[in-house]
């Protein structure tokens, strides 16, 4: 039988509140700027204490835009709404034809 969205495992992601860049909740409790170290929520138990990490850390001031989001654990931990794929990938466009703020002053 194929897994249903609620079904999915989850991780935790969110934004670190001091650079903005993205990052996922490990079992460690710390965060990392890999998906692939993601602490994987396979229950609603386990969904239920990301979603109390999410809000403690927000709490404490350390991530913002916090997310318990599902993913494709088949090949390793790879999210599966395209959204959170750009997050943990990065921009979908050439850097090098991004123009300068400062170019128009």
């Amino acid at each position: 039988m194929a897994k249903t969205k609620e079904q999915l495992p989850k991780i935790l992601t969110a934004n670190d509140l001091l650079t903005g860049a993205t990052v996922y909740y490990t079992a460690t409790g710390a965060w990392s700027s890999h998906a692939a170290d993601a602490l994987v929520a396979n229950s609603p138990e386990a969904v239920d204490s990301l979603t109390k990490a999410a809000a403690d850390a927000f709490a404490a001031n350390l991530v913002i835009d916090e997310a318990v989001v599902d993913i494709d654990a088949g090949d390793g931990i790879r999210p599966a709404r395209l959204r959170e794929v750009i997050r943990a990938t990065g921009p979908t466009v050439r850097l090098d034809l991004n123009k300068s703020i400062s170019a128009n002053k």
